[in-house]
Parts: structure tokens; C-alpha cells; sequence
């Protein structure tokens, strides 16, 4: 037990381990995590629905979305590549969890635009080419280590038109000023989230000054297994996403505050670069 306890307390290297793919293709994980998507009392996984309205009509009025192709990477349930969609839009929606994939589906729009789904990890699986738009909502890219991000601004970059755009947003500097340290335990941490089993879970928080990099790393502790998530999360300065874009080969890069939306921190920003 204090040996257990022990590797528990010890801060990882940082993007040592990776294991984003358990929280959406683990079938209770992968539920649960839809769910959270679906949630307007929590931002834990996506902005709430008045929100996403505003992301998607500043899109829109930026980009004139009516006939372009687009290509929505990480697109869970639609929530925005639905939208797309219903303004005309050309979509492609990729994504490696299989039931935000299928939901996405069923509630695809009847009029406007086009949208094909399809179940694949951005990392690893081609992307279509000859997009006028690629998008990369709610802060996607920081969670990746520095070789997977340069990888897919890499693809992004073959992905687009000339002249295409590669909207995203990330966490800023002052999101991380607010990650504090700590551990927590409990039974059945987070309401029963991380297993449809009884079990016990600890969460550690670990900062990485010199990086500006955080961690949460979820051990749970079932009967019959112990296992971790790691999140990692990068926050960014305008000048480092600016090097980062720069070095894979876009042009133009631009920046806005929340694309349309009312914001009352400065958590996160948003980044336009150019083909």
C-alpha cells in the first residue's frame, strides 16, 4: 500500500503517458463523456448551446460557410458541425468515439449544407483535402504533447485549400495561473463517472512551471483492477501558438478573444491561420 501510495504522490515527466483514447472508446467512459457533452449544467467537455450558437454564427459571418468544405476535427456529437451543416456548409466530422459519432448522426440536419461523419483519430488517420475550413473547437490541441502537435498542424496545413483557414481556440497563460496542486479521494469519485463498479478514485493535480503544463491524473481503484487517466493540458501565449503555426508553414495568423462569445476571464483565445 505505501509503495502504491508512493508512485501516486510522484509528479510524471511530463507527456509521459497518454491515454486520451480510454476516455472515449471505453463503452461506460465513452457514455458518460457524451453525456457531458450533452450537459448545459456543466462546461466540463463543451460550451453550453448559447455558446456554440455564437461560435458557430461568428464562423459564419467570418467565413461564409454556405458552400465551403469544412472539416470539424474532434466533432463529438456535432454540436458545431451539425451547425455547419444547417448554414450550408460542405462538413466532414471525424472523431474516434463511436456513440458521439452515432449521436452526431441521428441528428444531423435534413436542409442546408452536407455532412458525412466518420470514426477516426485526427493523429493518426488522413484527413480529406481541399478544405476551405478546418476547425478545432474548445481548446482540442492542448491537451497533445509537442511532437503530436506539430504532427497535426503538419496534416492540418496538406488538409487545407490554398487560402483555407485553421480556426481554433486554446488555454491561455492566465487559465493556468489558476491550476492549483492538490489530491483528492473519494468512493466513487465524481458521481460514478469513471465505472459503472463500485470503486475508489484519487485525483492529482500537478503543475509544470517551466512548461506551463497541468496534469490530472485519475487513479481508480475497481476490484478487480487499478488504472489511470492522464489530462494533460498546454496553456499558450499568442507568441507561442504564433512560433508553433509558423513552423509548420501557415501564413497569416490572427487572433480573437472568444469568437463572438461573452466572456468575463481570459481563459482561452482564438487563432485564425491561413494556408
Amino acid at each position: 500500500m505505501y509503495a502504491e501510495l508512493k508512485r501516486l504522490s510522484e509528479r510524471p515527466e511530463v507527456f509521459s503517458v497518454y491515454t486520451a483514447e480510454t476516455l472515449w472508446t471505453d463503452p461506460h467512459l465513452a457514455k458518460r463523456m457524451l453525456q457531458t457533452h450533452l450537459s448545459q449544467e456543466t462546461a466540463l467537455a463543451s460550451r453550453p448551446i448559447k455558446a456554440i450558437d455564437q461560435v458557430v454564427d461568428w464562423i459564419d459571418r467570418s467565413f461564409e460557410l454556405d458552400g465551403k468544405s469544412v472539416c470539424d476535427l474532434g466533432c463529438g456529437p456535432g454540436l458545431y458541425t451539425n451547425r455547419y451543416a444547417g448554414r450550408g456548409a460542405i462538413v466532414q466530422g471525424l472523431d474516434f468515439s463511436r456513440s458521439s459519432i452515432d449521436y452526431a448522426r441521428t441528428h444531423a440536419p435534413s436542409h442546408g449544407g452536407s455532412v458525412t461523419y466518420r470514426v477516426a483519430d485526427y493523429l493518426k488517420d488522413p484527413l480529406p483535402e481541399g478544405q476551405d475550413l478546418v476547425t478545432l473547437i474548445y481548446c482540442d490541441l492542448c491537451p497533445l504533447s509537442p511532437n503530436q502537435r506539430q504532427a497535426l498542424l503538419a496534416k492540418i496545413l496538406r488538409a487545407l485549400a490554398p487560402g483555407g483557414r485553421f480556426v481554433f481556440d486554446v488555454f491561455s497563460l492566465e487559465a493556468f495561473e489558476r491550476v492549483n496542486e492538490g489530491v483528492s479521494f473519494a468512493r466513487n469519485l465524481m458521481n460514478g463517472f469513471w465505472s459503472a463498479n463500485d470503486y475508489f478514485a484519487f485525483q492529482h493535480t500537478f503543475r509544470y512551471d517551466q512548461e506551463a503544463v497541468s496534469l490530472d491524473r485519475f487513479t481508480v481503484i475497481e476490484k478487480d483492477r487499478t488504472w489511470d487517466v492522464y489530462n494533460w493540458l498546454q496553456y499558450f501565449s499568442r507568441d507561442e501558438i504564433r512560433r508553433a503555426l509558423m513552423q509548420a508553414g501557415f501564413g497569416s495568423i490572427a487572433f480573437t478573444e472568444g469568437f463572438g462569445v461573452d466572456r468575463s476571464d481570459e481563459t482561452t483565445f482564438g487563432v485564425i491561420a491561413s494556408a
